[in-house]
């Protein structure tokens, strides 16, 4: 059996290209950012299916769910901190516009009043940055782990992997 490694650095890779195309939309506006959530949740179960379809087609075998589940987990993992991280930098070097300014002036245009804004701000900073990132990692930890399942029951070649 051959190492899983690359074809979970591939997938990774989608995770983490599909996440900066969502940071990238979500900062356009409303209904670009409606769309980028929606696009944050499938680069997951994509970027996990295409590891697995890619050890399944290097290899020509196929994998248990249980296999692709892991192997979904491991790429949930790495995208999210890569993709949080880079995210982040990119946001502290001015390439991508902070989310909170964004999100500040949406409540003011609600009418919030600016104690509302600071006390929701503060609690949306909190789950922001390193705090993001891990929260991050744990939903693609789980998002990963159901697009592995599913990819590994959709790719099947060869004989079954026994490993």
């Amino acid at each position: 059996m051959s190492s899983k490694l690359p074809s979970i650095l591939i997938g990774a890779a989608v995770y983490v290209l599909l996440g900066l195309l969502a940071s990238v939309l979500s900062s356009m506006g409303s209904a670009a950012g409606m769309f980028a959530g929606i696009l944050s949740c499938v680069t997951v179960l994509l970027a996990a299916a295409t590891a697995v379809w890619h050890y399944t087609s290097t290899n020509a075998l196929t994998i248990s769910g249980g296999q692709g589940a892991g192997m979904g987990v491991v790429v949930g993992l790495v995208g999210a901190v890569i993709a949080g991280s880079l995210s982040l930098l990119l946001i502290q070097l001015g390439v991508l516009p902070d989310p909170m300014d964004i999100a500040r002036e949406q409540w003011r245009t609600q009418g919030l009043s600016e104690e509302q804004i600071e006390q929701m701000g503060g609690w949306a900073e909190a789950a922001s940055g390193p705090i993001g990132i891990v929260i991050g990692a744990a939903v693609g930890m789980v998002l990963g782990a159901a697009g592995g399942a599913i990819g590994a029951a959709i790719f099947k070649k060869g004989e079954p992997d026994r490993a």
